[in-house]
């Protein structure tokens, strides 16, 4: 008894699935037109994304009388092009508003390099981490790649360094010291 209900359960199912065979497969044809759309649409916004990226970063790199296309290509070799040209230059934008200079920036992209080969880690959150931590003086962010450069020795090092007190630096002086404390650290790691 239960094996022919189970088959009439079967025949009915496999009769509603032949009858809605043209809803069906209007609705599948919808979806795969709806999802190419938006792959599309996506792969447009990434490619806009990134020429506008391209295009602040030759703003930038002008600004601070640097040759952007031999910045990005440095950092795409120190990087062994693991970072797409986008990400790159992305990350070469936000140390050039931060006021580094190209060897400083070729130093975090090394000193992130090795972190990530080193640790095993994504070397895009490595290079985000190095870029930002240093630009915004962040010891937090630095600490998960084993780079624990603190702001008072830094600092203090680079005063003595450049001959001004310690609470004489600027903003500018106190971010320069502690980026290149943490590339000294690093590379020294």
């Amino acid at each position: 008894r239960a094996g022919k209900a189970s088959a009439g359960a079967s025949r009915q199912f496999a009769a509603q699935a032949t009858g809605l065979g043209g809803l069906v497969g209007a609705y599948a044809g919808a979806a795969a037109t709806a999802f190419a759309l938006e792959a599309g649409f996506t792969a447009l916004s990434k490619s806009a994304q990134a020429a506008q990226t391209l295009e602040g970063l030759k703003s930038l790199a002008t600004n601070s009388a640097v040759d952007s296309g031999v910045l990005l290509a440095n950092v795409r070799e120190i990087t062994r092009a693991q970072l797409t040209i986008a990400e790159s230059a992305s990350q070469i934008n936000l140390s050039l508003s931060a006021g580094f200079s190209t060897d400083q920036i070729e130093g975090l992209a090394s000193v992130a390099t090795k972190a990530s080969v080193a640790l095993g880690r994504d070397l895009a959150d490595a290079m985000t981490r190095v870029v930002r931590g240093s630009a915004k003086m962040e010891t937090e962010l630095l600490d998960e790649l084993g780079i624990y450069t603190k702001i008072g020795p830094a600092t203090k090092a680079y005063a003595a360094a450049i001959g001004k007190p310690v609470l004489a630096l600027t903003e500018f002086e106190r971010r320069q010291a502690f980026a290149n404390a943490v590339i000294a650290e690093g590379e020294r790691k």
